[in-house]
């Protein structure tokens, strides 16, 4: 987590390497931004599939690792990610990913995740389930 603010880091130096951005984490929501850049694009200059879905895929993971305010967040596994691709993004372009909590238990989570560009035009949606990975309780053996 962030000591100034509360959020986690995006340490993967993946998410580094795309310019990935936090905008809010809270129970049940997770919202992350994306300015587009030219090394974002496909051959036919609009942004490639691949940032759609990595996009997706960090929004609902992170909507699923909330443990709570101040909290560090639960280590989750992408068991599932359908993704729906239904408009361009370019170069300049800023895609904001939004996800939020739609059903689950503790261990496993139904989450939906949509991205927009500036105009609040949607350009893809998933559904995914996430796996949470829960620490064992202080004191006990993990089985």
């Amino acid at each position: 987590m962030s000591a100034q603010d509360g959020r986690p880091d995006i340490p993967a130096p993946f998410n580094a390497l795309l310019g990935v951005r936090f905008v809010s984490w809270s129970e049940g929501k997770a919202e992350l931004q994306l300015p587009i850049r030219r090394d974002h694009l496909n051959g036919s200059q609009a942004v490639h599939g691949g940032i759609f879905a990595t996009m997706l895929d960090n929004a609902v993971t992170f909507c699923a690792a909330f443990a709570g305010e101040g909290l560090p967040g639960h280590r989750c596994l992408t068991l599932s990610l359908t993704t729906s691709f239904v408009g361009p993004a370019v170069e300049g372009d800023v895609l904001t990913a939004r996800a939020r909590l739609v059903g689950g238990g503790r261990k496993l989570v139904f989450v939906q995740g949509e991205i927009l560009n500036q105009e609040g035009r949607r350009l893809a949606h998933g559904d995914a389930v996430i796996k949470r990975i829960l620490a064992p309780a202080e004191g006990s053996r993990a089985p």
